[in-house]
């Protein structure tokens, strides 16, 4: 198994490490880009309160209950991606968000490398949405159909109905040789 570290690291093109204090503007021009945050739980627009959720979630990346993730292509930041609600090899991915201007590919292959850190290097068995995706966020709900998660239920709250999804270890890995295909990353 793979030992996650802070260090940069490169996969299919696209470089991470986790975030930390300094990503803290770029979080919150994503996080509070109107367009791009209209399916995503708010954040507010300030600086120092980011900085001290950043501080809060070092600590839950230190017992390992967490990890969020900022991904650059040509070493400019384009976009987040987390694993948290870690517990008995279950997981959630959330905060997926991209720049605008960053090329599609990227959303796509982060999606993937957040799974492949999250069941080959933390032996995880199954991601459990336990947030939901907005049911009016249709391209992100049809792209993780295609990634192979299956619907288990609803919430349902002031801003909508949210689809939960799992997906098994057994299906992504099923799934993961075909996104790999297609994106010509092999």
């Amino acid at each position: 198994m793979k030992q996650l570290t802070n260090t940069l690291q490169e996969m299919y093109g696209l470089h991470f490490r986790f975030v930390n204090e300094d990503d803290a503007q770029f979080i919150l021009k994503l996080r509070t880009n109107p367009h791009l945050s209209r399916y995503i739980h708010s954040t507010l627009n300030d600086l120092k309160t980011q900085k001290e959720w950043i501080r809060r979630y070092k600590e839950r990346e230190e017992k390992g209950e967490e990890y969020y993730f900022i991904f650059f292509k040509d070493k400019t930041p384009v976009g987040l991606n987390r694993i948290y609600n870690i517990q008995n090899k279950v997981f959630t991915t959330g905060s997926w968000i991209f720049d605008k201007s960053a090329p599609l590919e990227c959303a796509v292959i982060s999606a993937l490398i957040v799974r492949i850190v999250a069941f080959e290097w933390l032996g995880m068995e199954l991601e459990n949405g336990f947030d939901g995706c907005h049911e009016n966020n249709k391209t992100v709900l049809k792209f993780n159909r295609m990634l192979g998660l299956q619907e288990s239920g609803k919430i349902i709250d002031y801003k909508g109905t949210y689809i939960t999804m799992t997906l098994t270890k057994a299906d992504f890995e099923k799934n993961k040789e075909k996104f790999i295909r297609l994106l010509n990353l092999e």
